[in-house]
């Protein structure tokens, strides 16, 4: 299921985040506890794309964040690697907002609708901030 790319001397697994388990849109629209975890995990990501801070925080950002989440509750890995302070102190954030208004969210239910979310920003980026920016008009802080 899981391998080391090609080339790839650190063991890294590569995984595909768009086939983790995943709400259709049509399904999350209709449920009113699933749009609230998607309007939760979504108004968190524009906080930090749109902080006002120096730092730049894009689409990609956004994706990483996610799938750190989805490798943390989907893949369970024990120990989770960060690569700059931008990327950890963003988890921070959202792991205190998941602790804070979703503690109660089964983490399969988390995971599909970050899934959802995740493949949504796949389809809308085209390497910028246009889904940070498009979110933003419907969740946006």
């Amino acid at each position: 299921m899981e391998k080391s790319s090609p080339g790839d001397n650190t063991g890294t697994p590569v995984r595909n985040y768009r086939n983790v388990p995943h709400y259709e849109i049509q399904i999350l629209s209709r449920s009113p506890e699933l749009e609230f975890i998607a309007s939760t995990i979504e108004s968190v990501l524009c906080r930090l794309g749109f902080s006002g801070q120096d730092v730049d925080f894009m689409d990609k950002d956004a994706a990483k964040l996610l799938e750190l989440f989805i490798d943390q509750y989907h893949f369970k890995d024990p120990e989770l690697k960060f690569v700059d302070g931008v990327q950890e102190q963003g988890y921070a954030v959202l792991s205190e907002v998941i602790e804070e208004d979703l503690s109660d969210i089964p983490k399969e239910d988390l995971v599909r609708v970050m899934a959802t979310t995740y493949r949504a920003l796949q389809r809308r980026t085209k390497g910028g901030d246009e889904y940070l920016r498009f979110i933003n008009e419907y969740v946006g802080d």
